[in-house]
């Protein structure tokens, strides 16, 4: 069964458990939201075990299949999740081993297959077909500009929640098409101000209250390898007033993060290693990718480089805080090493 994403909350609803999912393509907030359906309704159907796998670059097939024949001690039944890159399982290996998965006669196993940017060319591959006869596949596509601002009124009235018609744009327009931005923004609307019309300024208002989301945000942006964004988020939190030290703290969680993963990465181990920590699988993909090309030398480096920063948070050190931590994300998002302009930390220009 293909489910279309606009749809599938409703079809997911009237069907019963189906023994195969595939949630994947190019909105994330549908990914995220249509697995964590799959994975509530399960284990509320007994389904009390869940496997993870994560089927990178020289991803052993072989561990498909013994999660699917493996029979648990301790709980009958188990979900085996199978995160995928976007490009799929790759070659032949991987995609028969999903249709020989799917074929067999499991009801007391769960396949949810997760791929978060799967590339609309793979809908065509067999694996994919596969999952469809089998099970149900949901596949969904980026929502195009024009159709955002229907999209916010839609969600908002399933929260419950009334916002004027310029609230709605203002919201369509800050978030630019990104729907889980969108979807976070509404959800802390429904917070800040339940059971009552939501004008324009109060939109603008709760919209100006980004500090908490930025001071996550910034770390994912500078790993992520984006320098002026990083740079930008840091600009509006220290605009707001908030202090340096818990930006440089969720800094610091990130990259001892990404270091632990990229030595987990060279020792052929990042797998085992994803699969303990709790991140949204987007955010997952993305420390992957980072950890692949990290050095941990280099971000032994910048650790050293955060200690110091922290010394000078605590006074134990001499030096500017606020610049220190320019020097450090943009060295932690890989740029061209920079030197402050004028009086403005945030515009920099490279070093000759």
């Amino acid at each position: 069964m293909d489910i279309r994403a606009e749809d599938f909350a409703r079809e997911f609803a009237r069907h019963p458990l189906a023994r195969c999912y595939l949630i994947g393509g190019q909105e994330p907030l549908h990914v995220v939201e249509a697995a964590d359906a799959v994975r509530a309704r399960a284990r509320r159907e007994g389904f009390d075990e869940r496997d993870i796998l994560h089927a990178e670059a020289g991803f052993d097939w072989a561990q498909l299949a013994d999660a699917g024949a493996t029979q648990s001690l301790f709980a009958e039944r188990r979900i085996v999740e199978l995160h995928l890159p976007d490009k799929g399982p790759g070659g032949k290996a991987g995609s028969a081993a999903i249709v020989e998965f799917v074929k067999r006669d499991t009801p007391d196993t769960l396949l949810l297959i997760v791929a978060p940017g799967l590339v609309s060319s793979a809908r065509k591959a067999a694996w994919y077909k596969a999952v469809a006869k089998a099970g149900v596949v949901s596949y969904a596509w980026g929502l195009p500009a024009s159709r955002m601002t229907a999209w916010i009124s839609a969600r908002a009235k399933e929260k419950h929640l009334d916002i004027a018609e310029d609230g709605i744009q203002l919201l369509a327009t800050q978030n630019e098409g990104n729907l889980l931005a969108a979807a976070q923004e509404i959800d802390r609307l429904a917070l800040l101000y339940p059971d009552t019309h939501i004008e324009r300024a109060q939109v603008a208002e709760a919209a100006s209250d980004h500090a908490r989301f930025d001071i996550f945000d910034l770390p994912a942006k500078a790993v992520d390898g984006d320098t002026q964004g990083a740079l930008k988020s840091l600009s509006r939190l220290r605009a707001e007033g908030v202090d340096v030290v818990p930006i440089t703290w969720a800094l610091v969680k990130e990259l001892r993060t990404l270091y632990q993963a990229a030595l987990a990465a060279r020792a052929n181990r990042l797998d085992a290693y994803l699969g303990k920590i709790f991140l949204p699988a987007p955010r997952k993909r993305a420390l992957a990718s980072a950890a692949r090309r990290a050095e941990p030398r280099r971000l032994a480096r910048l650790l050293s480089q955060a200690a110091r920063l922290d010394a000078i948070n605590k006074g134990a050190a001499s030096g500017r805080a606020w610049d220190e931590l320019i020097t450090l994300i943009i060295a932690l998002s890989g740029a061209t090493p920079t030197i402050v302009c004028g009086n403005d930390p945030f515009h920099a220009s490279p070093l000759s």
